[in-house]
């Protein structure tokens, strides 16, 4: 006979066990047990409805919202999030086959942006988005939108539109919109900022997001501002109707300004600049993609951020007849950081010798060969300490470093709104291997911090982070022992930490600021528009030639 302890482990691992089982439990004497076995079995009876729901929902195709909510209530309860989006994307198809289009989408956008803000199973399937983005067409079909006039403008620059969902001062697409506004050839292209709002409530809401967020007015103020002094204006979608309503006024705007290129820093959450992207607003689409990309058909080019994820699609968008390419996101070199952040107020002895990390997918990039690493490091260096900075939840790499008895020199700063700034409180920047945040290495390399980078492999994922630093801060094959050995040179020599750092500041400033980024964006829009004129001719040409 199992022990309840079993039992209980076996339920919360997610099995399902036999409730007879803990009968003898249920009725023990003891307040402990009796509490244990009666919460099993409520886990158990809610799996069971939770199943009965899903079987419900699939014989009526998805169609009954109020069952749909129950499913979710419980799924979040039993922590089966991964369970959610695909029963969610299954009814907003169903609404919209039933042409209530504002629900379906709004549907669609809940299950796409908690599997994203979560990093589920179903986003990361590429079928399941090719699914969405169908969605997102049949609407932009069945609503259609005609602009009042011809695209045929002739600007004196080009004007490009940048579309984003909202603006934040510390979301990392407000960071490229402010590095952008800095570096744009202002003589040749007009910039325009324009945020569709998408997660901001709407006063015609039909089906509630799991987050709202406030307005880019109040949530981008220092950003927006920014912006005005560079006479680069700024549009917000309303949010007093419904979002084909919402939609509508961005692709009116976009054709009202005469935009000649649309860039679309969004995602598959935003059916708004989905919608917009699918009518014809503009000569020239782009998308930029960061961790997943529109998928529209649409589209005249996608550009990565993440070398590894444009390897992995860039296959798929040939077969599409799609220009893709990656682009690396430079360093804001001209970023005002403000005063460094004081050691003290983090409990940080002035002399200690700290070693940090910054990331935003810490759980993948810090790895177990990287963690052994670290620990090697803290032991041969008692004065050291090492700071982790940004998203992850870590438990494994916690218990290790905890028992390898050195968890009280790891301290874990969380996500911090004021990255680049926040590394100058390190003396050495550790780039993860194999795999490392392009961002968190050019970050500390802009503020002059010495970095050690180990070239893994060949592919993109694993050398990316050495190419950037250069053969100084770099070592090659998988030797942990030169690692530690280049990392170690830097702890003993403050004289040597200065001068890397600041051969690393000029690394940055040289090859990978924001402003090679802004010429590759700019060059790209260029191009794209060459040949949507020279396809314009040829077709013209033919049209004289039948006649």
């Amino acid at each position: 006979m199992a022990s309840l302890m079993e039992l209980v482990e076996r339920v919360n691992k997610g099995e399902m066990i036999e409730p007879a089982m803990l009968e003898v439990y249920q009725d023990s004497a003891n307040s402990a047990e009796k509490f244990l076995a009666h919460h099993c079995r409520a886990m158990l009876d809610l799996r069971k409805a939770q199943q009965h729901m899903l079987q419900s929902l699939e014989a009526i195709d998805y169609s009954d919202q109020k069952v749909l909510n129950q499913f979710i209530s419980i799924s979040g309860f039993l922590g089966l999030t991964d369970l959610r989006a695909g029963p969610i994307v299954k009814f907003g198809a169903s609404a919209i086959a039933r042409r209530e289009y504002a629900l379906g989408l709004e549907a669609i956008q809940n299950a796409v942006a908690v599997d994203l803000q979560q990093s589920g199973a179903y986003t990361s399937d590429r079928e399941h988005c090719l699914l969405i983005a169908g969605q997102y067409d049949r609407v932009a079909q069945c609503v259609s939108f005609t602009p009042a006039t011809s695209l045929d403008w002739n600007n004196r620059q080009t004007r490009i539109a940048y579309i984003v969902s909202g603006i934040s001062d510390d979301e990392a697409c407000t960071k490229t919109i402010s590095s952008f506004a800095k570096t744009y050839d202002s003589a040749r292209y007009q910039l325009g900022i324009y945020s569709t709002e998408a997660q901001v409530r709407r006063e015609k809401q039909q089906f509630y997001q799991a987050n709202y967020v406030t307005g880019s007015t109040k949530r981008g103020t220092a950003c927006i501002e920014a912006l005005s002094r560079s006479q680069i204006g700024v549009w917000t979608a309303p949010v007093d109707g419904d979002i084909i309503f919402m939609a509508k006024a961005l692709a009116e705007a976009l054709v009202r300004d005469q935009i000649d290129v649309v860039i679309f820093d969004t995602n598959q959450s935003d059916p708004i600049a989905a919608m917009v992207g699918a009518w014809k607003t503009a000569r020239v689409k782009i998308n930029i993609c960061r961790k997943t990309p529109m998928y529209s058909s649409a589209m005249d080019s996608v550009v990565y951020f993440d070398p590894v994820r444009w390897e992995s699609d860039k296959d798929f968008w040939s077969r599409q007849n799609i220009d893709s390419r990656f682009i690396l996101e430079g360093g804001d070199v001209e970023q005002v950081l403000g005063a460094p952040p004081q050691r003290s107020a983090y409990g940080i002895p002035e002399a200690a010798t700290v070693l940090a990390t910054s990331g935003s997918d810490l759980d993948r990039s810090i790895s177990s060969e990287f963690v052994e690493t670290v620990i090697n490091l803290l032991r041969a260096h008692p004065h050291a300490i090492y700071l982790i900075i940004g998203d992850g939840e870590l438990a494994w790499q916690k218990r290790k470093f905890e028992s390898a008895g050195v968890g009280k020199r790891v301290g874990y700063a969380g996500r911090r709104k004021d990255l680049p700034g926040f590394l100058r409180i390190c003396d050495v920047y550790l780039a993860e291997f194999p795999s490392s945040s392009a961002q968190g290495v050019l970050g500390a390399m802009s503020v002059e911090r010495p970095v050690v980078a180990a070239r893994w492999g060949e592919e993109a994922e694993a050398s990316q982070a050495a190419a950037l630093v250069g053969s100084e801060g770099a070592t090659t094959g998988r030797d942990a022992g030169a690692y530690i050995e280049r990392v170690s040179k830097l702890v003993r020599d403050p004289a040597y930490r200065s001068k890397l750092g600041k051969s690393m500041r000029q690394r940055v400033e040289q090859h990978f600021s924001f402003s090679q980024t802004a010429q590759h964006l700019e060059q790209l829009c260029d191009q794209l528009i060459q040949n949507r004129l020279s396809s314009s001719e040829r077709g013209e040409a033919r049209r004289w030639e039948a006649a």
